[in-house]
């Protein structure tokens, strides 16, 4: 799922979240709230960037440039396949080009170039005339980031067909956060399981109504183990009484964190793995008639159960989600929340 987000753009709120059902998750795929601006693409017009992202067929509007006049001329557009990719993930790079800021008529290019930001570039062309592709699919550039790091792709040239000089590039440009793939041999590794390594939990802010937790996993074993997909969780009250739990897993990110897709981790004697909680502390439509404790019941502690474990582990994790519902994201490498870029 490509993830669009203007050339000037505010920095969307970070925090990690974590938590699964220890019985198999339910309502994959769901995210809470409205998603904050992701920073997967970008946009230049010939005055000031639009921020919306370019749905299917229409291009978002445009604000207005400098002095209260509209932006005017063609407006390019990059998009990335992959918001947190992984090294040596495959990352399809599409610009687009559209007539002007809010004008649902796309243009074709004929070509474009892009410097992807670890000293590499790409390009892609096509024949206008005779061309059955839509012009709204644009034109993409497939690469692999080989290190971990945040780059910046941008592009740095374009043509368009039927028109004469080159489109405004100013802002045309996309960070990714590339987090680092697993070590060499980890997939032989055995799972990481309680006995082997140490979790824990901690706050990571708040905005809007979402809460972040992060949840890191410490290997305090001798040798490696590995870890793959999404955790199991249940959160607990006081006296360690179940609370109810309604899992969900962030396949298309939420409010304070990004899309991720499970990959293999491999944790080192002394590494450390992680997974991102979200969960709304706002009580909403019934429950906002009902007793706050009622509605968003406090949680003292979470069992957890790491991917492919069988046992879950108590966690000390205070956090009160309405509704006893949870997103999480799957776990990722290291042990710090994954800020966008």
């Amino acid at each position: 799922m490509k993830t669009w987000s203007a050339a000037i753009l505010a920095a969307a709120a970070a925090g990690a979240l974590a938590g699964c059902g220890v019985a198999a998750p339910t309502a994959a795929g769901s995210s809470p709230g409205p998603r904050s601006p992701a920073p997967g693409a970008s946009v230049a017009a010939t005055a000031t960037a639009s921020p919306g992202a370019p749905a299917p067929g229409a291009p978002p509007a445009s604000p207005s440039a400098p002095g209260g006049s509209s932006a005017s001329g063609p407006v390019l557009y990059l998009a990335t396949s992959e918001q947190v990719p992984f090294a040596d993930d495959a990352v399809t790079v599409t610009a687009q080009a559209s007539a002007g800021p809010g004008t649902p008529r796309w243009l074709r290019l004929a070509s474009v170039t892009m410097s992807f930001g670890d000293g590499t570039s790409g390009s892609a062309s096509q024949n206008c005339a005779g061309s059955s592709a839509p012009a709204a699919r644009g034109l993409s550039v497939g690469h692999r980031y080989l290190r971990a790091g945040v780059y910046t792709a941008q592009v740095t040239s374009a043509r368009i067909c039927g028109q004469t000089g080159a489109p405004a590039l100013n802002g045309v440009s996309t960070a990714m956060r590339v987090l680092p793939g697993a070590p060499p041999g980890s997939s032989t590794w055995p799972v990481c399981t309680a006995a082997r390594a140490r979790i824990a939990a901690q706050d990571t802010g708040a905005g809007l109504g979402h809460v972040g937790v992060l949840f890191t996993v410490h290997n305090t074993g001798a040798s490696g183990c590995r870890l793959s997909g999404y955790a199991g969780l249940r959160l607990l009250g006081r006296a360690g009484h179940p609370l109810p739990t309604t899992v969900h897993d962030a396949t298309t990110g939420t409010y304070l964190f990004s899309a991720i897709t499970p990959h293999l981790v491999g944790l080192r004697p002394g590494g450390y793995a992680a997974f991102e909680l979200e969960y709304e502390d706002n009580p909403s439509g019934a429950q906002a008639s009902e007793p706050y404790a009622t509605a968003c019941p406090a949680a003292t502690k979470a069992m957890v159960a790491l991917p492919g474990a069988r046992a879950a582990s108590p966690v000390s994790a205070a956090m009160a989600p309405c509704g006893g519902e949870v997103w999480i994201s799957p776990v990722i490498p290291g042990r710090a929340w994954i800020a966008l870029p």
